[in-house]
């Protein structure tokens, strides 16, 4: 569950060391202290609980290290004092519950610090002073309640920060004035229920912003938030469901703001009272009355067309003329399918039955040969 104290005597040279996924519990004071050329130090996914005050003295060249899912409970002071070239930092997934001041002092070249799964319960960008080319910070999944900024000074690098899932439940006016060029932000899941104008105005440079599942409350004080967002242009998360009130709960924030006219000034309406306290009665003006002519009734004779007349309106001949039309061409396609079909018929009984229509031809002729006798015949009698 350790390692000896002098494991890595007389390799001076090694620039790599992975010792992850191990069950090391403990680590003596100088076990790092004959590899000064390490480049890359692995120990994540062991059992570590503490770290020693000079653990990593003396490893000037170390770019990257790895502390992931350990037990760490804190960080101690001026720890990575001598890592001035490190790059990369994960203690992400330890118990860390707060961090001192001077907790990663000497880390001038560090880019990228992972600081997720932990158990911070708030935040203070003070604890973060001289890390003046850090990049990203991720702080995600921990149990924070409250961000503050410590000292007025300007972290210019800074461009990613993770703040997801957490408990955060307001933002503090001004945490922001110290990040002018950050980039990337999330903030979802966590219990917001709004964010100030003044903090807003703190977002210059953002291009990425998540703020889904918090508890927005849909009222006037979500208004500064649903106007930045309607004007920002960048990556954003649109899935704000309102929390509160009750008669709007599940609904999305920008819909709910529009269709409720949450952020709307409502019109002062006027009364008929008011109207009339404001405004002079109008003055009677004189109206003559128009004269009224009597006239006598004369009762309307109407002309009602005879049946034997014969006229007919210019409508009905109209009617009569498509009524026709249409009763010509239905006439002439029924005679046609009929015509058609009877050819058919014969057609098909001719193919499939051809003795029958011998016969029919036959006793046609046959009937052709007695009618012609028969008019002969007659004609011989007819002098006699």
């Amino acid at each position: 569950n350790s390692v000896d104290e002098d494991a890595f005597q007389g390799i001076r040279r090694l620039k790599e060391l992975i010792l992850s996924s191990n069950k090391i519990t403990q680590l003596a004071n100088t076990t790092f202290h004959p590899v000064p050329n390490l480049r890359n130090l692995d120990l994540s996914y062991n059992k570590l609980q503490l770290l020693q005050s000079e653990q990593f003295k003396g490893l000037r060249k170390l770019l990257s290290l790895h502390l992931r899912s350990n037990s760490l409970k804190t960080v101690p002071v001026r720890v990575f004092q001598d890592c001035r070239n490190m790059e990369f930092l994960d203690v992400g997934y330890n118990r860390l519950r707060s961090l001192s001041r001077n907790a990663f002092a000497g880390l001038l070249k560090l880019k990228e610090l992972h600081l997720e799964h932990n158990q911070f319960s708030k935040v203070n960008f003070a604890h973060f002073p001289r890390l003046f080319n850090l990049h990203s910070l991720y702080l995600q999944w921990n149990r924070i309640r409250s961000i503050s900024q410590g000292l007025s000074w300007t972290w210019s690098a800074l461009h990613n920060l993770d703040l997801s899932g957490n408990d955060i439940q307001s933002i503090e006016p001004g945490t922001f004035q110290c990040l002018p060029n950050l980039q990337k932000l999330n903030l979802d899941s966590n219990k917001l229920t709004n964010v100030t104008q003044e903090t807003i105005n703190a977002w210059i440079s953002l291009t990425s912003i998540t703020l889904s599942g918090n508890m927005w409350e849909c009222s006037k004080t979500i208004c500064p938030l649903v106007f930045w967002l309607k004007n920002f242009k960048g990556n954003k998360e649109t899935t704000m469901i309102c929390a509160g009130p009750k008669h709007i709960q599940g609904e999305k924030v920008i819909d709910a703001v529009e269709t409720y006219n949450i952020c709307n000034e409502t019109p002062v309406l006027v009364t008929e009272r008011a109207y009339q306290t404001t405004k002079a009665p109008p003055k009677p003006q004189f109206v003559p009355k128009p004269t009224v002519y009597k006239l006598e009734s004369v009762p309307p004779t109407l002309y009602t067309p005879s049946p034997s007349s014969g006229l007919q309106t210019p409508m009905a001949e109209q009617e009569y003329e498509h009524v026709s039309f249409h009763k010509i061409i239905a006439g002439s396609v029924a005679l046609f399918l009929s015509v058609a079909m009877i050819l058919l018929v014969i057609y098909v009984s001719w193919k499939r039955y051809p003795a029958s229509m011998k016969q029919l031809q036959q006793s046609s002729m046959m009937k052709r040969r007695r009618k012609k006798a028969r008019e002969s015949e007659r004609q011989i009698s007819s002098p006699l």
